[in-house]
């Protein structure tokens, strides 16, 4: 396997993740200098996301036709301006406005990135580098609250946006060069929506990640939140406890590849659910710091599973001439709902109620759905 594209690729996600994970830590700062409820904070997370959905579904199906490579370099420039206009916003609008177009170029990212992997490297390798790949997401999710609590002591924190923006306008320079355009297909000028739309198997691998997105990003998303506002946990300790919980996951995604390959998409992917669901009920339940520990710990590991296996499974369950078109279809639907929903929903939910019922209600609904990995149909 070549290593140095694939560790390219891994900053490339590592950075675009973080344009998600980045906000988490900094909520209750946001909160505060805006003057919102838990609602509207989490509903900025909402406009990311539609933002996010509408990138994935136009990338998949204009991707190929613009290139691959071109479409994963302008969306690094566009998250790069959209962080140094985040300097100066004021407005509760604006910064909806800014969180929809950083969602919009954040999106093209995955639907230009799986054909060039695929591409890339052998078919027995897929897990595996999909795997590595996807990892870069978990040392986000685990090192951004850990790098923010830190970096929060020196810079105040539209600064520390100002760096990753940086970051972001730099690293496609290395991209271009490591990186190959996938080679096009005759097949895929009639590739449609009409024609993905039709597909049961496209509907059920949407409604999965829904569920998945949301007890993963959904719920990381306003976890701070939880910990500080309703738990009453110090913003320091709570977003170094928050990125700790995280480390285990970091491991998780290279050692799925590895599963994947060996034992299928199918039992990862109904197992990854099915315990994701069962330590997100378990987070809700727990009653004392040492358990929220514990169980942060375990429901963070579990729900990183599902998305290397759900890569691999629209991998296998698709041609290649419309793998990137599938792969934006089934992403937008989850990260709409999933992402974009969750947090505003559990916002709500807090308001009136708390965050433990809704976390309890999305575990619930999490573990249930691992039922619909028995309808999943080849192609």
């Amino acid at each position: 396997m070549k290593l140095l594209p694939l560790f390219i690729f891994w900053c490339l996600w590592f950075v675009n993740f973080s344009t998600r994970t980045v906000f988490s830590p900094l909520l209750p700062l946001m909160e505060d200098s805006l003057y919102l409820s838990h609602g509207e904070a989490g509903g900025l997370f909402t406009s990311y996301s539609i933002g996010y959905g509408v990138a994935l579904l136009v990338a998949g199906r204009f991707a190929p036709l613009w290139g691959y490579k071109r479409t994963v370099v302008f969306g690094f420039i566009g998250i790069g301006l959209i962080f140094l206009a985040l300097q100066w916003m004021e407005s509760y609008l604006n910064f909806h406005l800014l969180f929809f177009l950083l969602g919009t170029a954040s999106g093209s990212y995955l639907p230009s990135i799986l054909p060039i992997l695929t591409e890339t490297y052998d078919y027995r390798h897929w897990g595996k580098a999909i795997g590595f790949h996807d990892s870069g997401a978990s040392v986000s999710i685990l090192s951004i609250p850990i790098l923010v609590a830190f970096g929060l002591q020196f810079l105040p924190w539209r600064r520390l946006l100002l760096v990753l923006g940086i970051t972001s306008l730099l690293l496609p320079l290395f991209f271009w060069k490591v990186s190959i355009e996938p080679k096009q297909h005759m097949s895929q000028q009639g590739s449609s929506y009409i024609s993905l739309f039709k597909r049961e198997t496209v509907w059920i691998i949407g409604l999965l990640w829904i569920f998945a997105t949301g007890s993963c990003l959904g719920i990381y998303s306003i976890l701070p939140l939880y910990l500080i506002k309703e738990r009453g946990i110090d913003l320091y300790f709570a977003n170094n406890l928050f990125g700790m919980s995280r480390a285990v996951g970091i491991v998780v995604p290279i050692l799925i590849g590895f599963l994947i390959d060996r034992y299928g998409y199918r039992r990862m992917l109904m197992g990854s659910l099915l315990l994701t669901g069962l330590s997100t009920i378990a987070l809700s339940l727990s009653p004392t710091l040492p358990l929220i520990l514990i169980n942060l710990i375990f429901q963070a590991t579990f729900s990183l599973a599902f998305f290397p296996v759900g890569l691999a499974a629209i991998s296998n369950l698709t041609h290649v001439s419309e793998r990137a078109m599938a792969t934006g279809v089934v992403i937008a639907v989850g990260v709409i709902l999933g992402l974009g929903g969750t947090p505003l929903l559990l916002g709500v939910i807090a308001d009136h109620l708390s965050f433990r019922v809704g976390i309890l209600g999305l575990g619930i609904l999490t573990a249930s759905s691992c039922l619909g990995v028995r309808f999943l149909k080849e192609v």
